[in-house]
């Protein structure tokens, strides 16, 4: 990679444009798929591509990014798409709000919190949607149109073959399909498998190691049918032909009902762009050496996706596979993605004919081979091997949902699923009792034993909401069963308490109090700490019972004990033990205050 210090030279410039020429190759079969898949007309992919990634290569995150249509936006779009009464005009307005959320979520710096979503969740809804974009691609594969009864292909009144209904259930259009199989088209799916054969092994070979697979799989299938007279349905004969031109830019018909319907779908493709752009960005940073900026990436793709409905195109989102293949192309600088874009405006202008001649049977193969990398099922066999069965229960509803209900409630039950887990297994972490001897800085153990008078407990994690009860529940179960008079509480591993967390101190405060017991805190934090000296105000806690290490805590201990204990106590397990009366040296005890001097160590 070029250094940002050099000047802009010819070599890098030429490595751009042919870096950008690759990618523009790879993103027309697959803004193609990508938009009929998702309900769109095919010019609408291509225009994405223009639009989004001028936009992103010049003003993004990374300077290696290449934004356009996303298999991973498939399901949500088309689910809008179906369920609207405007069709894809409100797929447009939700990209609009979309859009909008990502560009405040930038500016709130939520960058780095999109990267909280739990693995199972994100693997859960990716593989998902590789299932369904596979499942919604069947009718194409087998070539299955609407038929009359004597079997005849339905006509549109625009002149177009009619496709098979669409409906808002997975169930519904596997029953669809099923329904229909016996009007299979044989030629279909030959040339399905044949473009699927040319999509994974045609870059194995010699001269075509450099070619994209999917470009290699459009040309060979589109070809065969072309050649061999394939009696298969056609971009052109289910759409119209692909026009030479872009539209006018206009505003999609907007209005508050519509922006109220639209804001859930609209918060996911917010959220699934997001999630897709940054890793998208991570493997950029990873290939290339360079370091991303998240919270100017996410204001770049929302930016891009108020920008791309304006011109008719989808919403967008960094694609990984065509930012991979930037840098791996010999991208330099941000040149290549933008030269990408021209390059995807040009092929428009000069070669939309062709586009409309590509069967629809090679889409479908195309979109297959994309599904199955999407879906990462290798990693999703690893994890219901080896996972948690959290991770497993999280991963299948989020899989299960976004198959046969939606994207968006699988997304929002996944997370909301992973958060009850996450609690639950971090309530699990309640104080346990401390080993002075084995686990502490503390040097001041004269012989091992246990004090009748003292009982050490240390906390673990975060004290929050989620562990607050078992927290409170285990100490005061500790009181009622050992009932020590001093108990300290090591609070170094605490990372972070809230009001919930510290509400369940105070009831431990009150119940000690009434008791006359007495409670001191050691290794707190300054967070902790702040929350704690809220009880010292409120005269729960003394002024001596925030402490800073465990030597200081027994000290303070020793002035509570009961003398009375100690003259009879055998143990005598720590060196401060000298300073508490015994059986021959009872005569240091002060009747006055029933409490022994304190000598100094």
């Amino acid at each position: 990679m070029t250094s940002s210090n050099k000047p802009y030279s010819k070599e890098a410039l030429k490595a751009d444009l042919i870096a950008g020429l690759i990618v523009a190759v790879i993103s027309i079969p697959l803004g193609l798929a990508f938009a009929i898949a998702s309900g769109a007309t095919p010019i609408q992919g291509l225009i994405t591509s223009v639009v989004a990634g001028s936009f992103v290569a010049i003003f993004g995150g990374s300077k290696f990014q290449v934004a356009g249509a996303a298999a991973a936006l498939i399901p949500i779009l088309a689910g809008i798409t179906l369920k609207s009464p405007n069709g894809f005009q409100d797929v447009m307005v939700a990209g609009l709000i979309a859009g909008v959320l990502l560009v405040i979520m930038g500016w709130l710096r939520f960058g780095k919190l999109i990267e909280y979503i739990p693995y199972p969740v994100v693997l859960g809804f990716t593989s998902g949607i590789a299932i369904s974009i596979v499942a919604t691609q069947l009718n194409n594969i087998f070539g299955l149109v609407l038929k009359s009864a004597s079997g005849e292909k339905m006509i549109s009144a625009t002149g177009l073959v009619q496709r098979l209904p669409s409906h808002e259930f997975f169930h519904d259009n596997m029953y669809e399909t099923l329904k229909n199989l016996s009007h299979i088209n044989a030629w279909s799916v030959l040339l399905a498998c044949i473009t699927l054969v040319a999509i994974v092994f045609g870059p194995k070979l010699p001269l075509l190691k450099r070619i994209p697979g999917a470009l290699i799989g459009l040309i060979v299938g589109t070809t065969t049918a072309m050649i061999f007279s394939f009696p298969v349905e056609t971009i052109s004969s289910l759409f119209g032909a692909v026009p030479s031109n872009l539209p006018a830019p206009s505003l999609p018909q907007i209005s508050m009902a519509r922006v109220l319907e639209l804001i859930r779908p609209a918060f996911t493709i917010a959220v699934l762009i997001g999630v897709e752009a940054l890793l998208s960005a991570v493997v950029a940073d990873n290939l290339s050496g360079d370091r991303h900026e998240p919270n100017r990436e996410l204001i770049a793709q929302g930016a891009a996706n108020l920008l791309s409905p304006i011109f008719g195109g989808m919403p967008a989102t960094g694609v990984i596979a065509r930012t991979g293949a930037n840098i791996q192309n010999g991208a330099q600088t941000r040149v290549a993605g933008f030269s990408h874009a021209v390059f995807v405006l040009l092929i428009i202008w000069l070669a939309a004919p062709l586009a409309s001649q590509v069967p629809m049977a090679v889409l479908a193969a195309i979109l297959v081979v994309v599904a199955s990398k999407l879906g990462e099922f290798k990693h999703a066999k690893h994890l219901l091997q080896h996972a948690p069965n959290a991770d497993k229960a999280v991963f299948l509803a989020t899989v299960s949902l976004t198959v046969f209900i939606d994207l968006t409630v699988a997304i929002e039950v996944g997370m909301v699923l992973a958060s009850f887990l996450f609690i639950k297994h971090m309530s699990e972490n309640i104080p346990a009792e401390v080993d002075l001897a084995g686990n502490t800085s503390y040097a001041g153990l004269a012989k091992e034993g246990v004090c009748p008078q003292v009982l050490f407990h240390e906390a673990q994690g975060p004290l929050f909401f989620g562990i607050a009860k078992a927290f409170e529940r285990t100490i005061r179960g500790a009181f009622a069963k050992l009932n020590p008079n001093v108990y300290i509480l090591r609070l170094m591993k605490v990372s972070m308490m809230d009001t919930t967390g510290q509400r369940a101190l105070e009831g431990i405060l009150h119940l000690a109090k009434r008791e006359n017991k007495k409670v001191i805190f050691t290794r707190a934090n300054t967070q902790v700490s702040r929350m704690l000296e809220d009880f010292q105000e409120e005269e729960l806690l003394g002024s001596d019972a925030i402490v800073t290490n465990t030597d200081e805590a027994i000290r303070t201990a020793m002035v509570y004990m009961n003398p009375s204990i100690c003259s009879t106590c055998t143990s005598r397990v720590f060196s401060e033990c000298a300073m508490q009366p015994d059986n021959s040296r009872s005569t240091n005890i002060n009747p006055d205050t029933n409490k022994p001097p304190i000598t100094p160590l």
